[in-house]
């Protein structure tokens, strides 16, 4: 069987259209067919439904056959990947994805420095909500991921990066902007800046909420951080954000809530995946950090 034509098929299968899929492989339309006819009589099944003015879609048996084919495309990358390991981490990429709100603050730095050590190793950082972050992690698109420790698998290999406390941040002139804590109860129709629920601190917002028996008032929803800093500073509401992050902004209070609550950002990869040493120098240059930075307070 040849790995050259089932990257065929997963081409095809991806795009639903014959044309395309030789378009996007540089290879003539004609040869294409042939060879997917010759690997279809290789298995003795149909591996394609094909119909006038309908997509082209994988059989049963090319969906089995695909499933295999995308581990043996995995395990090619992660050959290539260690071969090429053997240029002592002369070059390498790491793809790591985050949450916006530690992108903002932690990892710019820690990006400065990693890149004053290995500076032939790119970074690929790409954020999103807890979910999305997961989801690129299951589905390949990155190799590791920034996760508060409520959302890793128990069978994910992680190290901690940092904690963070979560805290209610208003604008200095807010009428609970006095106090040195928020009660669950000061949050009963208070007006709110909120991210969407697949983020974790409006899930721990609605968990209090919902315990104290109180509802706030929903004035703003956004997942760009930057905004929700502004409408916060401008007092149109309160949000929930991080203690480093509204230290850094003027105009701003953060208030804890009693009890507290604070996040365990972990630095998590699939434990049964290849860890390129590109990857693995990234992971030990965190850890590094974590400890040289504590060592210092």
């Amino acid at each position: 069987m040849d790995i050259r034509v089932l990257r065929y098929c997963e081409t095809i299968a991806r795009l639903g259209n014959i044309t395309r899929a030789a378009n996007e492989l540089h290879v003539a339309q004609p040869a294409l067919s042939v060879a997917i006819r010759k690997l279809e009589e290789e298995v003795g099944v149909t591996l394609f439904t094909r119909g006038r003015n309908r997509p082209v879609t994988l059989t049963p048996e090319g969906e089995l056959l695909m499933r295999r084919a995308r581990r043996i495309f995995h395990e090619l990358e992660s050959a290539r990947r260690e071969i090429a390991d053997n240029q002592q981490l002369r070059t390498g990429e790491v793809r790591v994805g985050m949450p916006p709100m530690y992108g903002l603050q932690y990892f710019p730095s820690l990006m400065r420095a990693f890149h004053a050590e290995f500076p032939g190793i790119s970074v690929t950082a790409l954020q999103g909500s807890a979910g999305e972050v997961r989801a690129m992690l299951d589905n390949d698109k990155i190799d590791l991921a920034v996760l508060e420790g409520r959302r890793i698998e128990k069978d994910w290999a992680h190290v901690v990066l940092d904690t963070e406390e979560v805290v209610l941040c208003l604008s200095d002139q807010h009428p609970l902007a006095a106090k040195q804590a928020v009660d669950d109860s000061d949050l009963g129709d208070l007006p709110m800046i909120l991210l969407d629920g697949s983020f974790l601190q409006r899930n721990v917002l609605d968990q209090r909420c919902q315990q104290a028996g109180v509802n706030y008032r929903v004035v703003m929803q956004s997942n760009y951080v930057p905004l929700v800093y502004q409408a916060a500073r401008d007092g149109i509401g309160a949000a929930t954000l991080l203690r480093s992050m509204v230290a850094a902004q003027s105009g701003l209070t953060a208030l804890s809530f009693k009890p507290a609550e604070h996040f365990q950002f972990n630095l998590c990869w699939l434990d049964q995946q290849y860890l390129s040493r590109a990857n693995r120098a990234f992971v030990e240059f965190a850890e590094r950090s974590r400890t040289t930075a504590a060592a210092a307070v």
